[in-house]
């Protein structure tokens, strides 16, 4: 320990410190400044970036010896007294606030270059951001923000706040909910978060892929000073397994382990260190098996069984028939069939797995982030045999999750936990960890067989597809079924045969992912769309136009579609955006190795659950005792917006301030159930549900709400008096369930006679087409993507500044999968340990991109809306195969299209 003096926030302190601790690590534990975001705790995603003496600093590589006399301003430094600083505004004007916890940092970092510099360049802007990633935005809104205040502070513009109109707030650009207190650093994520004597959880991992638990020795770590319990199987009282769609993944391992992520061990000690100690001193002994590391393998019959209660390996199969497949191919002039390959993918949100959990009164509490309070209260029910009110699940701000969070990682940990030993418990993932445990995107083989007539029409398409289920079914049935009904694109093909296959192996489990099977699909069926036209010389564009789905279309599973298809018009921005491109970039002097090169691509998803599950969302509204509309919702918002949108929604119907009304979200002692915050559906269930909640309860108000001039906190507070003296509600709870759907069956064939609609697999689609332009370097292999135009079909953009981050955002991810991103475990090493290693795009790499959207109304979204934040990654990685192509000659099949693989085929 050292005596120091520093400045903080412009407060001089004299304390004693050791200096060799880290400067986030003083300011969250000591000083309870949450806003610096520890996401890495190497320096990796700037998630903790400060302000020391004028510089941009990651707080978790800064070292209290290196702070000795120096001056540090956190964000909390900022928007004091009511009053943001114009980077703030700036970030929520813009839409440069989504899932937020990145946001601190970003915003520190950008003030650093405005102090010294208020009239940046883009590169400018780019370069000083280039050590903060955001998994969310993708770049665009930030930079956007950064100009824009920097525009505030050179006094070149006045910021004026914005004024909505007559409560009109579907269409507009209102204030997130939630963005002042992401822009301010408050301490909303579970990481955040303290209580008086909690101990704190670190899970001992698999030493090996697979092997057989011998024995279990906790006695060493038990004697660490400041243990309090090390958990094993045996301590689990309730069922010792979970699984959104099949129980069957191990809290804690006792007889075998199937990959590196798999848990033996759960220590709590009263201080982080000590746990970490503790862990290190847990002695298992394996018996170490031969991993299943090949899916094709296992697939094979008489393979070895990963798992002893099944009959094979396949987790799930799924079968498509349409017309007769050979009858089409022998129609077609041309027939091109290729095979590719997609990968592991991390989802790397910034925020990693946190949560405390708790007794009160007498109810076991779970505080964290997820994308479903209610699956994750089940869980912990079955695991901890309770009943249902003995457990309470509280949604706290999720950083990010795009899948990821559907399923729980610490949580049941943490809860078991509190329940052995009564104390609250909090456990916070290290990337590392949270790398090594969390479910990836499902790599896929696929085999893609097509056959096309001189005329354009596509006469046949054949597929078949092994997944990487991983080792725990995770939710490989829902990934391997979009797979398969999605294969054919978003294309009216007569004839279809496609089988698509989950299969075990000793990896991580795959699990949900942003685009959930359909991305896979896309890249395959999107590439062989640019070779048929090759084979029949047509130009890429015409061909999808001429099969494209429209209105009065029949899909692959036979569906007849009716409304809301603005696919042709995604297709004719994203034409639009290729021929300017072309112009802006063909004509470049460039070196004799830098080739150029144009691709375009299209996909489609489905909205919802769909295929006759079910389906429904809550709502309740009410006029609270504050004068305010409270609207309280199961969704869960991870960034996209959801929040915001039921506020606008109830707004909109109820005609009240944007400004009067609160949202609260997936407690779930307190709010409805909204289901799974997955499958694009929470703005078409969730707003229909707040949608109809609110035309309630403005119907039993009208007589009330008539006639008032202007609403506010106290018309509000006379109207609920006054209806409560009439014995009218004020509050309603209400319920809305889609469309009907129904069951997908592997005869696609309509027979005359049959209902149609019994082939609705699902009630919405949505769809997207984005073209690309690049530069490949024929000495290194290298792609540069020069720019992107993306166009989704949203429905209605209920906030358009949101739609179009989240159109930009899914392009970031999109460009990722097709360039650089890729998790590899190979036998017993994962090759990618933190952020850095997993080819994330950053504020450099982010190419530009030129977001639109088409308006084709869902007859039955609110207010003609649909769920959209999916699809826009899907056409990204095939158009940058297109245009790869497009640039050099050479088909790259395999994901991602690493310099390697262009070399190799460069020399081919």
């Amino acid at each position: 320990m050292k005596t120091m003096e520093f400045t903080i926030n412009g407060r001089k302190m004299e304390t004693r410190v050791d200096p060799k601790q880290r400067l986030l690590s003083y300011l969250r534990e000591e000083l309870g400044l949450m806003g610096s975001k520890n996401g890495c705790g190497v320096g990796h995603c700037g998630a903790c970036t400060v302000i020391i003496d004028g510089q941009a600093k990651r707080s978790c590589v800064v070292t209290m010896g290196y702070c000795a006399g120096r001056s540090i301003e956190t964000i909390e430094s900022l928007g004091r007294d009511g009053r943001l600083h114009p980077l703030q505004t700036a970030f929520i004007d813009e839409g440069a606030v989504q899932c937020g916890f990145c946001t601190p940092g970003m915003i520190m970092a950008a003030k650093a270059l405005l102090d010294q510099n208020q009239s940046p360049t883009e590169k400018e802007v780019r370069a000083a951001l280039k050590h903060n990633i955001c998994r969310c935005t993708g770049y665009g809104a930030v930079f956007r923000a950064v100009s824009k205040a920097a525009a505030v502070l050179r006094g070149d513009m006045v910021y004026e706040a914005p004024v909505f109109d007559g409560g009109q707030y579907v269409g507009a650009d209102v204030p997130k909910k939630d963005s002042v207190a992401k822009v301010t650093g408050a301490p909303i994520f579970a990481g955040d978060l303290k209580e008086e004597g909690m101990l704190h959880g670190v899970p001992v991992f698999s030493e090996h892929v697979y092997a057989e638990i011998l024995s279990v020795d906790t006695a060493a770590a038990a004697s660490v000073p400041g243990v309090e319990l090390v958990a094993t199987g045996a301590d689990v009282p309730g069922m010792n397994k979970f699984g959104l769609f099949v129980p069957q993944q191990p809290v804690i391992c006792r007889d075998k382990v199937k990959y590196l992520g798999d848990v033996v061990a759960c220590v709590y000690a009263t201080s982080p260190e000590a746990a970490q100690e503790a862990a290190g001193k847990v002695v298992v002994e394996y018996k170490v098996l031969e991993p299943m590391l090949d899916p094709e393998e296992n697939f094979k019959e008489g393979a070895p069984l990963l798992h002893d209660d099944t009959e094979n390996n396949i987790v799930h199969h799924v079968g498509v028939r349409k017309g007769d497949v050979e009858k089409g191919f022998a129609e077609a002039d041309a027939i091109v069939e290729n095979v590719y390959q997609t990968q592991a993918v991390e989802h790397a949100y910034l925020e990693p797995e946190a949560c405390l959990s708790k007794m009160a009164d007498g109810v076991l509490t779970l505080y964290s982030g997820s994308q479903g309070s209610l699956a994750y209260k089940k869980m912990i029910q079955e695991n901890l045999n309770l009943g249902e009110d003995r457990v309470r699940v509280v949604f706290t701000a999720t950083g990010g999750g795009f899948g990821g969070k559907e399923e729980p990682t610490v949580q049941l940990l943490a809860c078991l936990g509190t329940h052995l030993t009564t104390r609250p418990v909090k456990m916070v993932m290290s990337r590392e960890d949270s790398i090594r445990m969390s479910t990836k995107r499902h790599p896929m083989k696929i085999w893609m067989k097509h056959g096309v007539t001189r005329d354009g029409r596509i006469t046949a398409m054949r597929s078949r597809v092994i997944g990487d289920a991983g080792a725990y079914v995770s939710q490989t049935k829902p990934v391997i079924f979009r797979s398969a009904v999605t294969a054919s694109g978003p294309y009216f093909v007569q004839n279809v045969e496609a089988d698509s296959y989950g299969v075990c192996t000793t990896k991580n489990p795959h699990g949900a992912f942003r685009g959930f099977g359909s991305t896979q699909a896309s890249f395959a069926c999107e590439s062989q769309m640019d070779q048929l036209a090759a084979a029949i010389g047509m130009d890429p564009v015409r061909l999808r136009r001429i099969n494209g789905f429209a209105a009065g279309v029949e899909t692959s599973t036979g569906q007849m579609l009716r409304d809301g298809i603005g696919y042709l018009e995604t297709l004719e921005n994203a034409e639009k955006g290729l021929l300017e491109m072309k112009e802006e970039f063909a004509g470049l002097e460039r070196p004799g190795h830098i080739k150029v090169g144009f691709g375009i691509a299209s996909a489609y998803k489905n909205v919802g659950i769909g295929t006759g599950l079910a389906d429904k969302a809550g709502a309740f509204v009410e006029i609270t005792d504050r004068g305010r509309v409270l609207v309280s919702i199961g969704a869960t918002d991870m960034g996209q917006g959801v929040d915001t949108l039921s506020a606008q929604i109830a707004g909109s119907v109820l005609g009240i301030p944007y400004g009067l009304i609160d949202v609260v979200a997936c407690d779930t002692l307190t709010c409805p159930d909204g289901g799974m915050t997955t499958a694009s559906r929470q703005t078409f269930v969730t707003g229909n549900a707040v949608k109809e909640a609110a035309q309630l309860l403005r119907d039993n108000l009208a007589d009330y709400l008539n006639g008032v001039p202007e609403i506010t906190e106290a018309t509000l507070l006379d109207i609920r008096s006054r209806a409560a003296r009439d014995g009218v509600r004020t509050r309603i709870e209400h319920d809305y369930y889609p469309p009907k759907t129904h069951a997908h069956r592997t005869d696609a064939n309509y027979r005359e006679g049959e209902d149609r609609s019994t082939y609705d697999i699902h009630y919405s689609y949505c769809f997207a087409s984005s073209a690309v332009a690049l530069e490949v370097n024929e000495k290194t292999g290298e792609v540069k993507v020069l720019k992107v135009h993306s166009s989704q079909d949203v429905g209605k953009a209920v906030h358009p500044k949101n739609v179009i981050g989240q159109i930009e955002g899914s392009v970031a991810m999109g460009v990722g999968l097709g360039l650089t991103e890729e998790f590899v475990v190979d036998g017993e090493k994962i090759h990618n340990k933190d952020l850095r290693s997993l080819g994330l795009l950053t504020s450099e790499t982010m190419p530009p991109v030129v977001a639109t959207y088409v308006e084709e109304a869902q007859d039955k979204g609110p207010f003609g809306a649909k769920g959209m934040g999916e699809v826009g990654l899907n056409p990204l990685a095939p158009a940058i195969a297109n245009a790869v192509f497009d640039a050099v000659g050479k088909r790259i099949t395999e994901l991602p299209i690493k310099p390697e693989r262009i070399l190799a085929a460069l020399k081919s």
